[in-house]
Order: C-alpha cells, then structure tokens, then sequence
C-alpha cells in the first residue's frame, strides 16, 4: 500500500475559550471578571519623563578684568558666595588705569579754562575709562573730587551665586583670565530627555510641570522654549529646554528633576484602559469576550499611553468589550489549550503518517491449496 505524507496545518486563530469552561457564570466568578466596553475618546499627550536643573546660560556673567593689575581686598572667598548687584567684589590696582585717570583730569582742567575742543576730549578720556572697567560711580567721584583713585574697586554687575572662583588676594591678573562667574539663579532651565515615541509632537510652548525628590509635593510650572537639534547617540533622546521662575532658589544646578509634559488632546483615539493589556515585551494582548459567552485573546498594536489608558491602533473595534480583570487567568488558560490543540493535532499527524502493515499476498502451493505470505 503506498504511503502518503499528510502536511501539518497551521492556523493563526487565537484560540476561544468556549462559555463550557470560561464563559460560565461560575469560571466568570473563579476568575473575577470584569469587563468594559470601548469607544472611541480624546486622549491628552503626557508624556512622564526625567531632566536635570541647569543655570540660565542668558544669567550667566563671566567676570574678567578689563586691565592688567593687582587683586586687594577680595570680597569672595569661595564658590557659592552670595553677592548683590553694585557690590565691590574686589579693588585693582593698575599703572593703566592710573595713567587713564590723569589723561581725564587733565582734560577736566582744560575744559574748565575754556580752551577749544577740550569738551570733545574729556568725553573720550571718561569713555576709556569705562572700557577699562571703571564703574560710573567710581568715576563721579573721580570727578567730583579730581583726585586719582589709587585702588579702583571692581562693583558687580548683578546679584547672584559665584561659581568657578580662580583668583585669590593679591594675584596679578589680565583680561585674558576668567576671576570668576555670576549667576542668578532666580530663574532656572530644566532639561528634558524626550525619547523618539513622543518626539513627533513635541514643540516649542508645550506647558511642563516639574517635581523633584528634595521636595516632595511641590511644583513648578513652565514651557519649552527651545528644542535642542540633534539626538543623544546613545539614546536616541532628544533635549527639550524648559524655563522655570526659581524666586526661592529652591532649585539648583545639577539636581534631577521629574518632567511631565502635556501635549494637547488627540482626539477619536480607539482606547482602552491600561489594566486590560498584556504586554510580555513581544506582543501585547487583550481579551475580549464575544457574543457566545465565551472569550478570546487578541494581538494588539499599541499607541501612546496616558493616565491610565492606551491607544489601540490596530486588533480591536469601537465597542468590542475587553475585560479589565481576571484577564490573565484567561490568557493563560488560552496559552495551555492552544499547546494542548498543538500537541493533539502533532499526535493525529503521527498516527496517519505512521507505517501500516501491507496486506496478505496468496498463492497457490504445489498441491493446489493457497499459501499466504506475510511480508
């Protein structure tokens, strides 16, 4: 007899658990489901994500002498020093500025004989000594008293936090050095990682509510004001600047802070709640009972997700009823009877494909009586 080899079939159905075994009122009760319907619902844009505090760089001063000297009677001690704005920092003592300052008294005193051009002159000597660093209430007590100023102080030019302090007293210095920077620190930038799911949306002007763990139930609200142009090339991640009003100065350069982003409505989205999907990382799934009692597990393909629901873009249908408990006994229910129908189908194929004995072939002996041959 010729043997035949029979294929194995495939199907992608997902397997239904009939109402004998899950849509009973009792299995509902054993596995405590609960269903819902869906519809279609406006979703906002949330997006939960991480950042850190970093100092205003547009509040950022950079102090440098505008002229060779000498450092005395330094005000800082070290970073962190709080300083206000107007306030001496430190007094130079420069040859420059010593001769500047005799050019302009010299020019005060042609003016005041009434020689021609002189006015002309004075304002140049007082614009150089602007340029040198003088502050202009140095220089009107230069020109109220018309005496040179051995030691000019150093007024800062706004109030802040010092940091990256490099000098100390009587250090000779040149414009060429950084002393020290300034920053105010009343109002701060958060930057935010945003990874590719949520970048197509994310712009300039988006309202952002930020959080830290050194203050536990306190807020600051803010907006994006700028989007940095290139991707972190490990994480893809794109940094998205925030501008926050620090009146406190609570917050603080390199702190972590939680961001959360709102985005707007997206509306006519297919939703469902986030307690109904299953997602091991490969596939996520839904079960839905059908209108026989019985219930069966679906591949989903998922969108975005915010506070408590998630966008469903493909699997499911407006007011299909997902259940929302109970549904992974289901689903593990379903897993073993689709392994059991495997393993009976493989079991079925063996036994067709397995090798039958072959019929009696007869003849006739010698004598004429019929002889059987078993093969």
């Amino acid at each position: 007899m010729d043997l035949v080899q029979k294929k194995l079939e495939t199907t992608q159905e997902t397997p239904v658990i009939s109402g004998q075994s899950g849509g009973t009122d009792s299995a509902k009760q054993a596995f405590s489901v609960r269903t819902q319907r869906i519809e279609r619902t406006p979703l906002w844009k949330y997006i939960e994500t991480f950042g850190q505090v970093q100092a205003d760089q547009t509040r950022l001063r950079h102090v440098h002498p505008l002229t060779e000297g000498w450092i005395y009677d330094l005000q800082i001690r070290a970073d962190g020093d709080r300083v206000t704005a107007e306030q001496p920092l430190f007094w130079i003592y420069s040859t420059e500025l010593l001769a500047a300052q005799q050019d302009y008294l010299l020019a005060l005193q042609r003016q005041s004989s009434g020689q021609s051009g002189a006015r002309s002159v004075v304002q140049a000597a007082k614009s150089r000594l602007r340029h040198l660093g003088m502050a202009e209430k140095t220089l009107r007590t230069l020109t109220q008293k018309r005496a040179v100023i051995q030691r000019v102080p150093y007024l800062a030019p706004q109030s802040g936090v010092v940091q990256k302090l490099r000098v100390q007293e009587g250090m000779y210095v040149s414009p060429q050095v950084e002393m020290f920077q300034i920053v105010d620190l009343s109002q701060v930038w958060v930057q935010a990682q945003v990874l590719p799911l949520h970048q197509a949306w994310l712009k300039n002007g988006l309202t952002v509510e930020v959080s830290t763990a050194a203050y536990p139930g306190q807020h600051w609200e803010g907006r994006i004001d700028y989007i940095e142009p290139e991707l972190d090339p490990v994480t893809q991640a794109k940094s998205a600047r925030i501008v926050l009003s620090n009146e406190q100065e609570q917050l603080a350069p390199n702190m972590a802070a939680d961001v959360v982003i709102y985005g707007g409505p997206k509306r006519n989205v297919l939703a469902v709640p986030l307690e109904a999907v299953i997602d091991d990382g490969r596939q996520a799934r839904v079960v839905t009972r059908l209108e026989s009692g019985g219930f069966q597990v679906k591949p989903v393909d998922t969108g975005m997700q915010t506070q408590g629901w998630v966008e469903i873009l493909s699997g499911l249908n407006e007011g299909d009823d997902v259940v929302v408990s109970g549904q992974f006994l289901i689903d593990s229910e379903s897993r073993i009877q689709s392994n059991l129908n495997r393993m009976n189908e493989v079991s079925e194929d063996a036994e067709q494909e397995a090798i039958t004995p072959m019929d009696h072939q007869s003849s006739e002996g010698e004598n004429g009586q019929e002889v059987t041959h078993d093969h």
